[in-house]
C-alpha cells in the first residue's frame, strides 16, 4: 500500500476496480489518495456501503467502466482479474489502461494454470479463479502498455500452504 501511494503521489486519483466490501478503501485514503471504488457483486457492495456510508462506492463491471479516458493516476486491483476467464483478461486490462492517465497498477493472481477453478476464498466462500504464472502476469502487463514491470510470487496471506500469489506492478509514464 505504501509503495502504491508513493508511486501515485499524495492527492492522486486512484481506481479500486473490484473493491469487494471496500476494505482497502480506508488504507488507500490513509495513504493520501482520492479513491473511487466499485464492484459488480451486490452483497460486498452492500457491506462496503455499511462500512463507508460516505464513500465513493458504485456498482460496475470493470470490463466496461463508467469513466472517461485518462482520468486516474493509479489502478488498484488485487484479486480482481482472476475472476475472469483467461480470454477476457487482456480486454479488461485494456479497459483499465483506457481510464488511467499515468502512474502504477497493482494486480494479484493465485499462481497456477487453472481456468475458473473453484477455490475457497474466506470469507466469501467458494469463488471461481483463473490462475497464472509470474511470467504470464509480466507479459500481460507489458502487453497492456506498462513499463517498469515487477512480478513477485508471495506466500498466501491466510497462510494456506498450497496457495501462492503472484503480485504484479507496472507503471505508466506521465503523459
Amino acid at each position: 500500500m505504501r509503495k502504491f501511494g508513493a508511486l501515485v503521489g499524495r492527492g492522486g486519483r486512484v481506481l479500486d476496480v473490484a473493491c469487494g466490501p471496500a476494505l482497502d478503501v480506508r488504507l488507500l485514503r490513509d495513504a493520501g489518495l482520492r479513491v473511487y471504488a466499485g464492484d459488480l457483486a451486490a452483497e460486498p457492495m452492500r457491506l462496503g456501503h455499511t462500512l463507508f456510508p460516505k464513500g465513493a462506492l458504485a456498482r460496475w463491471d470493470f470490463r466496461r467502466l463508467p469513466f472517461g479516458d485518462a482520468v486516474f493516476d493509479g489502478i488498484w486491483a488485487p484479486a480482481a482479474l482472476h475472476h475472469l476467464p483467461r480470454r477476457e483478461i487482456r480486454g479488461a486490462l485494456a479497459e483499465w489502461r483506457r481510464v488511467q492517465r499515468r502512474g502504477p497498477i497493482f494486480v494479484t493472481f493465485r499462481e497456477g494454470s487453472a481456468e475458473l477453478e473453484p477455490v475457497d476464498d474466506p470469507p466469501a466462500g467458494t469463488v471461481y479463479a483463473t490462475t497464472i504464472s509470474a511470467g504470464q502476469l509480466k507479459a500481460l502487463l507489458i502487453d497492456a502498455g506498462y513499463d517498469e514491470v515487477e512480478v513477485e510470487p508471495r506466500p498466501d496471506p491466510l497462510e494456506r500452504g498450497d496457495v501462492t500469489w503472484v503480485y504484479g506492478w507496472g507503471r505508466l509514464p506521465a503523459p
